[in-house]
């Protein structure tokens, strides 16, 4: 089949695809009044960069020392249940660094107590076939035994601690999920954030070191002894296993410091309205399995207090009169609708595993985006005639029209996929738009000469233009899919500018092949069969 008949489905879809280009592009070109009465699907527009349209550039430093002090702690605690479970006494088990370090009493108990601290050793990944440990245990005495955090641990932990702290964050800040802001890890133990169309830096800022550590505790019986509740309020005196918490409204109570529910447990929280009251609540539910142990919990202590306690203050503590099943509930607390609607959001988006420091901070005046949109324009346009000129110069008016008209229709559809993919446009991505003018008229230029070189060797007009597209058409794809290649590469590897740089030129290559092998001789192919030429003025 000639390579130059079409038949109506083909047009239809070619002409169709330039059609649904023009239409998501379109509403870049419109005022935002006339633009929100277009349909849903044709409102999106190109998202503009930091770099284009101002913003906060925040690089925060994750303090993960406090994590791995953390993750020792937590040891000495496992290491001590551990030799109590194997009946093992022990002189003391105490944390220095990320080092534990555990005396038992009696050296007739070291093999018992190796064999019971070497169960810690549990592979990081959670199964049994992994080779790397969670810690190293070795005895450094006859009654003396090390618990050491590895390397391979350490750098699962500073991992796994970025990552959370990137997801919470993106909760935090960008609950909807409609800003296009940049979230990436930089080095070992840096974030880059970056928020495009940013007004308010100091909202960004709150939400950042705002917490929301929510967990459930059952009130000690002490806490109804004056005597007891002196000790642990002046003196910080309790018993073991136990804690003391503050109450919002003044005085405080004493709990069980262990709790199995956490503000982890939640699957989702909703401010609301007290049902009898009127009262502003948040509304909560937890997921399946702290819901079957909330309904434990409740069923086995009815009758007394359980504490919920919101950044170690008791916020409420109400008596079980029942089992609470289904996961659901409410909390109350002195909240109006706005910090209901605040505390939902925290808790939504869950406690960062660690603190986060700004180590530098920059905002991008809107008028710079400005300045670099207008440069981006002019040299866009430049561009744009100085190609044009060189097409019709090289190969006269017919088919340097008909590749400028190709490469115009490139523009908008690559506009128009920026749009549609809800893509975000930086300098770079400009810098590549840029590019792309360049490189789209590249597969015009192979085909043009092929068919002039065909011309030249007195083959007639439409054998000459065929012969030309199809064998052109292998090295254009091999040049172009090379490139691609490279852009997805930078897309993956690269981060933030890189990444915007990779987006457009991966767009713009698909693009200028559609444009050039296909919708440029659909042109081709309907001048020719308007105009029956006898020569081919190229």
């Amino acid at each position: 089949m000639s390579l130059l008949h079409f038949s109506k489905w083909k047009t239809t879809a070619i002409l169709g695809t330039v059609m649904l280009g023009v239409l998501f592009a379109l509403p870049n070109a419109l005022k935002p009044d006339v633009r929100d009465k277009l349909p849903g699907f044709m409102q999106d527009t190109i998202n503009l960069g930091l770099d284009l349209q101002g913003g906060a550039h925040m690089l925060l430093e994750v303090d993960v020392a406090s994590v791995l002090e953390n993750e020792a702690r937590n040891q000495k605690g496992s290491a001590q249940q551990v030799l109590r479970d194997a009946q093992v006494k022990f002189e003391y088990v105490r944390q220095d660094d990320d080092t534990v370090i555990a005396r038992i009493r009696s050296v007739d108990d070291a093999e018992k107590a190796l064999d019971a601290l070497k169960t810690l050793e549990v592979p990081i990944d959670g199964t049994q076939l992994g080779s790397k440990k969670t810690v190293l245990v070795k005895q450094s005495g006859d009654k003396d035994f090390t618990l050491n955090i590895t390397d391979d641990n350490i750098e699962a932990i500073k991992d796994r601690t970025i990552a959370q702290s990137i997801e919470v964050l993106r909760r935090r800040i960008d609950p909807q999920g409609t800003t296009e802001m940049t979230l990436a890890k930089e080095g070992s133990d840096r974030i880059l954030l970056q928020v495009p169309g940013a007004k308010n830096v100091d909202d960004i800022k709150k939400r950042i070191n705002d917490t929301a550590n929510l967990s459930f505790h059952l009130v000690r019986p002490e806490s109804f002894s004056q005597a007891a509740m002196q000790l642990a309020a002046t003196k910080g005196q309790y018993p073991s296993g136990a804690t003391y918490f503050p109450q919002e409204d003044g005085g405080g109570l004493i709990v069980e410091e262990r709790t199995r529910i956490t503000g982890e447990c939640l699957k989702s929280s909703k401010e609301g309205i007290h049902p009898e009251r009127n009262d502003p609540i948040i509304n909560f539910e937890f997921n399946i399995r702290c819901a079957r142990l909330f309904g434990k919990l409740t069923s086995e202590n009815v009758g007394k207090q359980f504490a919920v306690v919101l950044n170690d203050v008791i916020i409420t503590a109400p008596r079980m009169n029942g089992p609470i099943t289904g996961g659901k509930g409410y909390i109350e607390g002195s909240f109006t609708m706005e910090s209901a609607r605040e505390l939902s959001l925290l808790l939504n988006a869950g406690a960062l595993p660690a603190k986060l420091v700004i180590a530098e901070e920059r905002t991008v005046g809107a008028e710079l985006g400005a300045d670099a949109i207008r440069a981006g324009k002019i040299a866009s346009i430049i561009g744009l005639i100085g190609v044009g000129l060189f097409m019709w110069l090289s190969y006269g008016l017919r088919f340097g029209s008909i590749a400028n008209t190709a490469l115009a229709t490139n523009i908008i559809l690559i506009a128009g996929a920026l749009s549609f993919l809800g893509s975000t446009l930086t300098l770079p991505g400009i810098a590549g738009i840029i590019l792309t003018i360049g490189m789209a008229v590249d597969a015009n230029v192979l085909i043009f000469e092929r068919i002039r070189e065909e011309a030249h060797n007195g083959r007639p007009p439409v054998n000459a233009i065929e012969t030309g597209y199809r064998r052109s058409f292998a090295p254009i794809l091999d040049a172009n899919i090379t490139t691609l290649i490279a852009a997805v590469t930078l897309y993956f590897v690269g981060s933030g500018p890189v990444r915007g740089f990779a987006i457009t030129l991966a767009i713009g290559i698909v693009m200028s092949v559609f444009t050039a092998v296909i919708f440029a001789r659909l042109i081709t192919s309907t001048w020719l069969r308007g105009s029956r030429p006898k020569t081919l003025p190229i």
